[in-house]
């Protein structure tokens, strides 16, 4: 489903963050998470969401009954790509690594470039290569 809804939330000028989809016995519910690097507001989740439906009537996807809810994916999801962190830049976060040994870092994102994050703890700046992150938390 993935393959046919990414397009269409490009073209209306979004990305697609993630994708749920749960069956139930005799309808669906598709539930979409978009983000802009300008945020996303309740009438681009209504144009999207009509955009999505027209798109899966074409492609036939659905035999019975289903839902479409389109949402921003909120401030507390996780940072995971390079566009999530370039987009908190100034945020202060807690920084988790693919290594289960090494612990977590928190610290202010002051930066993102190429494959790595900039971040400034109370001690220095450091730079960190995102392979190496499994994600990232906004501290509120």
């Amino acid at each position: 489903m993935e393959n046919v809804i990414v397009s269409p939330i490009e073209r209306e000028g979004f990305e697609l963050v993630e994708l749920k989809l749960s069956h139930y016995k005799s309808s669906s519910r598709i539930q979409v998470y978009i983000d802009s690097d300008h945020g996303v507001m309740l009438d681009d989740c209504v144009r999207v969401s009509k955009t999505l439906s027209s798109v899966l009537e074409e492609a036939g996807m659905f035999n019975g009954k289903y839902t479409i809810e389109v949402s921003s994916p909120g401030l507390d999801r996780p940072l995971r790509t390079f566009r999530d962190f370039s987009r908190r830049i100034g945020e202060t976060v807690e920084i988790f690594f693919e290594d289960a040994g090494t612990a977590s870092m928190k610290g202010k994102l002051v930066g993102a470039e190429g494959d790595e994050i900039a971040l400034q703890t109370k001690d220095e700046t450091r730079k960190l290569g995102l392979a190496g992150i499994r994600m990232g938390k906004i501290i509120f």
